[in-house]
């Protein structure tokens, strides 16, 4: 679903993770200064989370979107969602699709489960990976 309004989604990702970060990066580019996204660091700004009773490690553990009314989407509905305002939502549209959907919504969530040990570059920002929630 595109954003027709003039407002961001609002992307929530993790700072202190080395694969949340990248990607956040990655969204920055293909939002090309549109201001289709706003990327927001869960770690410096605990607001949003606040304001939308969400739970630190529920948002740490899969990506959080709000949209401009106040919708809070989650894994694979974030993304798509957050493809579709940067304009690449035909990347992704084929996971909507009523076979394929759970297999892809499960896959996200086997990646997210795994991410830092399979694609972790760096060590996490103090030595402590917050996709482990239970180190806050």
């Amino acid at each position: 679903m595109p954003n027709a309004s003039d407002e961001p989604i609002i992307v929530l990702y993790d700072g202190m993770c080395s694969v949340c970060s990248a990607s956040a990066t990655k969204l920055e580019k293909l939002d090309n200064n549109q201001n289709k996204i706003k990327l927001v660091d869960l770690r410096i700004d605990q607001r949003l989370i606040e304001q939308h009773q969400l739970k630190p490690a529920d948002v740490r553990r899969v990506m959080h979107a709000i949209t401009p009314d106040g919708q809070v989407l989650t894994a694979m509905d974030a993304l798509r969602t957050i493809m579709s305002a940067v304009g690449r939502g035909w990347t992704i549209n084929w996971t909507k699709l009523p076979i394929i959907r759970p297999i892809t919504d499960h896959l996200y969530i086997t990646f997210a489960k795994n991410r830092l040990r399979w694609f972790r570059k760096r060590a996490c920002v103090d030595g402590a990976c917050s996709a482990n929630p239970d180190l806050d």
